[in-house]
């Protein structure tokens, strides 16, 4: 049986008969006897990924028209609410200024399912020892304002009364219908049951301050949830930052994200969609569990940043990810057209299943096990380093079956692995700037890598059985810079292509930082390039090399503008001749001397690993 709570509640009502809402502020404006509280705020003509109505927007009201509802110590009844124990149960159509406290009740909107209710939170405290504070039970949609330079506070209890088999209401603020909220003022939810917000069908977050913490979801959207601006602090201790979780309709169980201020702690994932997540023109800040640092985490649970079960797609925005799984994470595509994306994880810097594309955006992955991963990996734009303990970029699954990752090796499907290449998995060079720091192999596709432009910096592993470079078929490059630093072991050169490639293997290992240079006939520096890491073997492919000698350089300094330790041109002082490379092929394998390197030491002759 449900609790009966004794008479504390209290309503003052004060209204007019007409509870109509004043859609404009042209029309207020027209009658000086009318009260707006704020001009309506307005959809711009711009592309949204949220769908948003003007309604959903805006937040003015027309005080006159309005019904005041103030929580106190006194009890009426007013045509259009309902009062029972301490249940407030708006049941007709309208707008409804609430302020005032309710200590241990609830409020409930159960209107005909045709019917609009805008609620005005103006300064509400209702807290709700055994249930939900604010309960939607039957409407159209509801509409909630946050007014102006008001705090307004839900909080509810550890555990729910609900009827036998009944498993909702269970958010703070929870809604069986259409839910949107706007406004300039705060809204405080304390959710110690399970979600803070949770709308049934879409969800609308326009505008507002909101500090959330809850056990489980802090937003959750069945069908979707569309966040246009506001200011977002979101704190969870099991459960998702923000959720959209329809499973049924392959249309809805989307997050759309157009702008705001998101800062949040989850227990699981960040921001996950069921579908598709599309983000433009916001900062958001995520920390899953303890971050990349996180320790003894059930592998049967989730702690992405941005995870989606169909296609991730970031335009603009700033992005800061420190997360215990993958940072950014889709079950089928990524894109990402821009942005600044700033992420350290403890296992993939961003993963796709099936294509990732960059083609635009500063990204930096500061620490990974690996850090771009995709069946078809496409760099077409973007300035973008990487840091992994195992692979930098993989095409189609790890070289590495150990499982160092702590949430365990992807798998891609198809046949990967091993020697056998698998034409279905590619990495694409095409544009844009891309350093890697790894300790796997820099590169690695389970089937083909092509270069048609783009600058690639490799800084690759120091140990045995990785190389900068490894493919199961074929590297073609015709266009672009590429520089790839690694051990002798394993070692690959491309394979073919019209731009000339060098792979030197030097006589002994390079200390990190070596400046290593070629110098042309005439004393002109071609380029110059220190790998950060330990070296002794250096692929070499530029459009600016010829059929022609070079002299190989090592040491001294190159005045020229660095990129990432690359310099195109410049001159060299102080540094050390090791010997003259004769270029008389596409593809060339030396030593640092010029002659031709044993075939033992390229693993282009013995197979990828």
């Amino acid at each position: 049986m449900k609790k009966i709570y004794p008479l504390f509640l209290a309503l003052l009502l004060t209204a007019c008969a007409q509870q109509s809402e004043t859609k404009s502020a042209s029309s207020a404006a027209e009658s000086s006897e009318t009260a707006v509280t704020k001009v309506a705020t307005t959809l711009e003509n711009k592309d949204y990924y949220g769908k948003y109505e003007e309604e959903d927007v805006d937040d003015s009201y027309d005080e006159s028209a309005a019904t005041t509802i103030t929580l106190n110590d006194a009890q009426t009844k007013a045509e259009g609410v309902t009062v029972e124990g301490q249940t407030v149960t708006i049941t007709s159509a309208g707008t409804y200024v609430i302020t005032g406290t309710l200590s241990d009740g609830q409020l409930k909107v159960n209107v005909d399912k045709e019917a609009k209710v805008h609620l005005i939170f103006a300064g509400v405290t209702i807290t709700n020892t055994s249930g939900a504070a604010v309960v939607v039970e039957q409407a159209e949609k509801v509409i909630t304002t946050l007014a102006a330079d008001t705090t307004n506070t839900l909080t509810d209890g550890t555990s729910y009364t609900l009827a036998e088999g009944e498993t909702e209401p269970d958010a703070v603020f929870y809604s069986k219908e259409d839910l949107s909220i706007n406004g300039e003022g705060k809204l405080i939810i304390q959710g110690n049951y399970s979600n803070g917000i949770r709308s049934k069908d879409d969800l609308v977050l326009a505008s507002g301050t909101y500090e959330i913490t809850a056990k489980n979801n802090a937003i959750k959207g069945k069908d979707s949830v569309s966040i246009l601006d506001g200011n977002y602090t979101l704190t969870t201790s099991e459960g998702d930052g923000i959720q959209s979780n329809n499973t049924e309709d392959t249309a809805k169980g989307y997050v759309a994200i157009d702008g705001g201020t998101l800062k949040i702690q989850s227990g699981r994932d960040g921001i996950q969609a069921e579908t598709n997540l599309s983000v433009q023109a916001a900062d958001i800040t995520i920390k899953t569990a303890d971050g990349a640092d996180s320790q003894s985490l059930s592998t049967e649970e989730s702690y992405k940043g941005l995870k989606a079960g169909q296609t991730i797609l970031l335009t603009s925005g700033t992005y800061t990810i420190d997360s215990a799984d993958d940072s950014i994470h889709a079950n089928d595509t990524i894109t990402i057209n821009g942005g600044k994306i700033s992420a350290t994880t403890g296992d993939d810097g961003i993963h796709a299943d099936n294509d990732l594309t960059i083609n635009d955006g500063t990204i930096v992955i500061g620490k990974s096990y690996e850090g771009l991963e995709a069946s078809v990996v496409t760099i077409a734009g973007g300035d973008i380093q990487v840091v992994s303990s195992d692979d930098g970029v993989n095409a189609g699954g790890g070289s590495d079956t150990s499982g160092e990752g702590q949430f365990g090796q992807d798998s891609f499907g198809g046949p990967g692995g091993g020697d056998e290449a698998d034409d279905s998995k590619e990495i694409i060079f095409t544009g844009g700037t891309l350093t890697i720091d790894a300790e796997g192999d820099g590169i690695d596709s389970n089937g083909n890598v092509t270069m048609s432009g783009g600058t690639v910096l490799v800084n690759g592993p120091t140990r045995g059985g990785n190389g900068a470079l490894d493919y199961n078929g074929t590297f073609e490059i015709t266009g672009g810079t590429l520089m790839a630093a690694g051990t002798t072991d394993m070692a690959m050169n491309v394979s073919g292509g019209t731009q000339r490639s060098i792979a030197v293997t030097f006589d002994q290992s390079q200390a990190a930082n070596t400046l290593i240079s070629l110098q042309d006939a005439e004393g002109n520096v071609l380029l110059s390039y220190a790998p950060s890491k330990s070296f002794q073997h250096l692929v070499i492919s530029s459009p600016d090399l010829q059929s022609a000698d070079y002299t190989l350089l090592s040491g001294g300094s190159n005045n020229g503008a660095a990129v990432y330790g690359f310099y195109q041109g410049g001159t060299v002082t102080d540094a050390s001749e090791l010997g003259t490379l004769s270029l008389t092929d596409t593809i060339s394998n030396l030593t640092q001397s010029g002659g031709t390197a044993a075939t033992n030491q390229m693993g282009s002759f013995g197979g990828p690993r």
